[in-house]
């Protein structure tokens, strides 16, 4: 597949540039970016409502940094945050 695409020229001059310095054609450059950004076969992953929750569920549980009980209500106040400021 071939497309066209109008660039700045400074774009194209500092693409021409990165292009030299690795020495390839800058086609062949433009497209390494590409297919970085891109996979090169898109993965299609199609969860049901379920199977989305439990996965979710799953991850939340198996989370390394997991608190085992919440923090309390001192700890999440406004005044635990500005301690110490303004006084």
């Amino acid at each position: 597949m071939s497309i066209q695409i109008e660039l700045k020229p400074e774009v194209e001059a500092e693409l021409a540039a990165r292009a030299d310095r690795t020495g390839v054609p800058i086609s062949q450059y433009v497209q390494r970016i590409l297919e970085q950004y891109l996979p090169v076969q898109p993965v299609e992953i199609r969860m049901s409502p379920e199977q989305s929750t439990k996965t979710f569920q799953d991850w939340v549980q198996n989370f390394p940094y997991r608190r085992n009980e919440p923090l309390s209500d001192d700890a999440i106040s406004r005044e635990s945050f500005y301690h110490g400021e303004g006084e």
